[in-house]
């Protein structure tokens, strides 16, 4: 069995914060060792246990999130803080803010739980993760800017199949499967595979099977 990851949830608001705490803890990978609910709390407690993340949520509040993660930087730890996954309503309009503090890691406050546990397991890694709620008008796709056989691989790589897979399902070569899911990360944004699945989620593809 793999260790499970600490995390350190910090949120100002009670319930939030034990919602957050159920929500992670309902993973057998991830343990929640300790929570604060403001930033001298969590500069104490992140020194005291050291977590692998540190889940911030500010709500709609960016300036906080800057004064926790200055009181955590001030604890001198080698964790860097840049493991800090800042929950925020309106990830544009506050995201270049709290990147400049050093942050990694951004994500909605509307975000799924699979989501938010994809994203802890993201930033341990040491990774960053920018990922907003997708704005889209009612009935339209975000693949609609893929090509069918784009889609086609897209609906594969977010349900686990490996390229060499995918190239059997299609009957691809491997390296036409690369291409398109080159194009694939590029024309949505993403990063990497396990960024792919946190978009699908955000969209509802998987349940809605693309």
């Amino acid at each position: 069995m793999k260790p499970q990851l600490s995390i350190l949830v910090i949120d100002s608001q009670p319930i939030s914060l034990t919602g957050l705490h159920t929500i992670l803890d309902r993973c057998p990978d991830l343990r929640v060792v300790g929570t604060a609910q403001d930033s001298e709390t969590a500069a104490a407690r992140y020194q005291e246990l050291r977590p692998d993340v540190v889940v911030v949520n500010t709500h709609k509040d960016a300036g906080r999130a800057l004064d926790i993660v200055h009181a955590m930087s001030r604890a001198r730890l080698p964790l860097p803080v840049a493991n800090a996954l800042v929950l925020i309503d309106d990830v544009d309009a506050a995201s270049d803010r709290v990147l400049q503090a050093g942050v990694q890691g951004v994500l909605s406050c509307g975000s799924s739980s699979e989501e938010l546990a994809a994203a802890v397991r993201i930033m341990a890694t040491g990774r960053s993760l920018l990922i907003p709620r997708a704005q889209k008008k009612a009935g339209e796709s975000p693949l609609e800017i893929l090509t069918h056989r784009e889609a086609e691989v897209f609906h594969l790589m977010t349900r686990g199949y490996s390229n060499a897979e995918i190239s059997a399902e299609l009957a691809l070569s491997q390296s036409t499967v690369k291409s398109h899911i080159q194009k694939v990360m590029e024309k949505l944004g993403l990063r990497n595979r396990v960024h792919a699945v946190i978009f699908a989620y955000e969209n509802n593809l998987i349940d809605a099977g693309l």
